[in-house]
């Protein structure tokens, strides 16, 4: 038979606790009261936890809780009285809510940032299975789409070796039957140890947002280019003015060479709190709106950090008040 133990008394160290200040904290309170209820083998008794959970109460709530009508009506469990109880202190609801938007919030920082060891794994499973768990408990997802989300946050060289390996790990799993998230992060763990980082068969182009005259610009980073390039559409929008005399060849990649149209001096580039100041040259119908070459990542002493994600940042400094800030490439 168990060790049945009293029900500590209120000024006990083991007595549950709730300060009404803190609404937030009741259904903390009301589960540490269901832990001593059990120990005290008066869980099962519907009329004694709701008796019991005054002695833990301060003298207002008390009195406030022996008026609602699931403590007066012995008909109604202590499931329903503790529902009753939590509906008059807006703020104290019994599980986070959660969505599938703080789910994919979770996949999408950890895929930008990476998981590359077992730490960052162990990170990035707890942070996830505290939403999870709320999900599959209202039913908002099954297992299956569950661990689908799980996955998404790894890159392309752990996925597709993923059902590899868990089909070796647990091999009397049927088909269709969903792997927990313990047995996705111990496979995942494994893959990591042992992982090969192999190249993409392709990535896409990075830029950055600068403000010229106010306005927001869309420019990719070349450091492989000699110019500063804007398309002629682009110049006109921003009213940009550009001597139309200094012309000089361009030569594409398919080795084709026109003639740009001109060049707009000391055109002001604001990114964040840096301010770069450019020669432009201005081009007819190129592929960009404005090209950052060579000479922007001399002005601003650029450094890029790549991640395997995909993600870029450049570290730019202001030549004239050595101001630096870091932005994200799109």
């Amino acid at each position: 038979m168990a060790n049945i133990q009293p029900l500590p008394a209120r000024n006990e160290r083991s007595a549950p606790k709730w300060d009404s200040k803190f609404k937030e904290q009741l259904p903390t309170f009301f589960e540490e009261f269901e832990t001593v209820a059990a120990a005290a083998g008066i869980a099962n008794s519907d009329a004694d936890m709701k008796k019991g959970i005054l002695c833990y109460a301060d003298p207002e709530m008390m009195r406030f809780w022996r008026t609602l009508p699931t403590f007066k009506d012995i008909t109604k469990t202590w499931t329903e009285f503790k529902k009753e109880v939590l509906s008059h202190y807006p703020g104290a609801e019994e599980v986070a809510e959660a969505t599938t938007e703080d789910l994919k919030k979770v996949v999408n920082e950890f895929a930008k940032t990476g998981i590359s060891n077992s730490k960052e794994l162990g990170t990035y499973h707890r942070k996830f299975s505290i939403v999870a768990d709320s999900l599959q408990e209202h039913s908002i997802l099954s297992g299956v789409q569950v661990a689908s989300f799980y996955v998404q946050a790894f890159p392309d060289s752990i996925r597709i070796r993923l059902d590899t390996r868990l089909q070796v790990s647990f091999p009397k799993k049927t088909k269709g039957q969903a792997y927990s998230l313990t047995e996705l992060r111990e496979a995942i763990d494994f893959l990591l140890s042992d992982a090969i980082y192999v190249g993409r068969e392709s990535t896409s182009i990075r830029g950055v947002t600068a403000t010229i005259g106010e306005r927001p610009v869309h420019c990719i980073t070349d450091w492989g280019c000699s110019i500063i390039a804007m398309s002629v559409a682009t110049c006109n929008a921003l009213g940009v003015m550009f001597n139309p005399t200094r012309c000089i060849p361009l030569q594409s990649a398919n080795g084709k060479t026109d003639w740009t149209l001109g060049i707009a001096k000391d055109v002001p580039f604001r990114f964040g709190e840096v301010t770069a100041i450019l020669q432009v040259h201005i081009v007819d119908s190129p592929a960009y709106d404005v090209l950052l070459g060579r000479p922007f990542e001399v002005l601003t002493q650029a450094r890029t950090q790549s991640f395997l994600s995909g993600d870029q940042h450049i570290m730019i400094t202001n030549p004239n008040t050595e101001k630096i800030v870091t932005i994200p490439t799109v």
